[in-house]
């Protein structure tokens, strides 16, 4: 029984599974905060997500079906206008959930703050770990994709 644990040091006897699911953990943590570096817009952002409540406003008029999910970013992602993020894709991670999901960019709110982004109701189900609405908000990660 002693081959499946890994000494420490004279005092502590530590399981090896707990410092290899650490060690996994901490690395798909930085694999979902991949950073489009080729976007108009690179890099890794931190805001809040909220409840899209009028997915029907679409300002960038992009075709979008039943089963798909969108996002509404801040105004400020618009300017200057020629790097509109209009059609494209951001992918969000919930750390409280582990949950990532991509939407497709389709509005833009002048009441956001600049990393704050809202998704519809089947954006935040699938963030959630419940499948709640509710539970899939709260702070994010995000970034453009390529």
């Amino acid at each position: 029984m002693d081959d499946f644990f890994i000494s420490l040091n004279h005092r502590s006897r530590t399981p090896f599974k707990m410092h290899l699911s650490a060690l996994l953990f901490t690395a798909l943590a930085a694999t979902g905060a991949y950073a489009c570096t080729q976007c108009p817009h690179p890099g890794t952002f931190t805001g809040n997500v909220g409840e899209y409540t009028s997915p029907s406003t679409n300002y960038c008029g992009v075709t979008v079906g039943p089963h798909d999910i969108v996002a509404s970013l801040s105004a400020s992602w618009w300017d200057p206008p020629d790097e509109s993020p209009c059609g494209g894709t951001i992918t969000v991670t919930l750390p409280k959930s582990g949950h990532a999901v991509s939407a497709i960019v389709v509005n833009k709110d002048s009441t956001l703050a600049t990393d704050d982004i809202q998704l519809n109701d089947l954006g935040l189900d699938s963030l959630s770990s419940d499948n709640v609405v509710a539970d899939g908000e709260g702070p994010v990660v995000w970034t453009f994709n390529p």
